[in-house]
């Protein structure tokens, strides 16, 4: 079931990003800081929401670096809090279209009160293809694996996204991730630099 996910998942972002893209110039930006309101659904346990902050800077004509920071409560007042860092490399496949692929360190921290606190490092790789459909709207889609060992299991997903820029210096964001048991929403605003 997890393999018939991933197919059906490149085969809809190939159909997007790889269709023709007469009259767009714009190319993917990597060059922001965003914050962004999460909401996560663990199946058939429970639903909880929180706020995350990420940024990427480019280091090189094709190698960006990344970050991220998210925290989420959970009814019962345990909290899930994640960090990745790391690098990736970028190609244009097309004047409008990049696929990304990036490695990253992984910490993930689950504090459940008076039942203790579990906090696991690990690593990550993804492989992510980004395309501009006009100057102002980008969609994205990928697959991540994530181990982190101990007390989590490693982690298959496939994420969906799409920005839409304002200006050159504001967008909003949006994304969606489907792993092997949460489901992850955020949206929020993404502030461009150069």
């Amino acid at each position: 079931m997890k393999i018939l996910k991933t197919v059906i998942g490149y085969g809809a972002i190939a159909s997007l990003v790889l269709a023709p893209a007469a009259g767009f110039a714009a190319s993917p930006e990597y060059n922001y800081v965003e914050a962004s309101y999460v909401n996560s659904d663990v199946d058939g346990v429970d639903d909880g929401d929180g706020f995350g902050i990420a940024g990427s800077a480019e280091v090189g004509e094709n190698i960006f670096i990344f970050g991220e920071f998210s925290t989420v409560g959970f009814s019962g007042g345990v909290d899930f809090d994640f960090i990745k860092a790391g690098i990736g490399y970028k190609s244009a496949i097309s004047g409008t279209t990049d696929v990304n692929l990036s490695v990253f360190f992984a910490n993930a921290e689950i504090d459940a009160g008076i039942f203790g606190s579990f906090d696991e490092n690990g690593f990550g790789i993804d492989a992510t293809l980004r395309s501009m459909m006009s100057n102002e709207f980008e969609l994205n889609g990928g697959i991540t694996y994530i181990d982190l060992g101990g007390a989590f299991d490693d982690e298959t997903s496939i994420h969906f996204g799409g920005v839409y820029s304002f200006n050159p210096s504001f967008a909003v964001v949006g994304d969606i991730e489907f792993g092997d048991d949460i489901t992850t929403f955020s949206i929020g605003g993404r502030f461009y630099f150069q």
